[in-house]
């Protein structure tokens, strides 16, 4: 049996249907947490700090997935909270709740200070 397909899954409006259903659509982008940090930097550090307030990453569950050749979008959830995180050859964007994004923001500060 065939699931009516979401049109917000699909090109243009693509990933709204998920942060939709995970009650993403006001989240906050990291980026906006670490101003300073390039969209590599921001790459780079995200798995390490998200490590460091989240436990290990096989531990880390995975709500929803969208994965094609170049990257895709992923949701996770961390310390109770979903997070979207869009990783691919043309971008670096993970959008959550404040009350994710600033500990995962010092998180990663940290890290780097290392």
């Amino acid at each position: 049996m065939n699931e009516p397909v979401d049109p917000e899954d699909q090109y243009p409006l693509y990933p709204r249907g998920m942060l939709r259903r995970h009650g993403l659509l006001d989240a906050h982008d990291l980026a906006d947490y670490l101003p300073d940090w390039s969209e590599n930097d921001l790459r780079e550090g995200f798995w390490p700090g998200l490590t460091a307030i989240g436990g290990a990453r096989e531990s880390i569950p995975v709500l929803e997935q969208s994965l094609g050749l170049e990257g895709g979008e992923t949701v996770l959830r961390v310390r109770g909270l979903p997070l979207l995180l869009s990783d691919d050859i043309w971008n670096f964007q993970a959008l959550a709740a404040p009350e994710l994004l600033r500990p995962l923001a010092a998180a990663m500060r940290a890290l780097r200070e290392r």
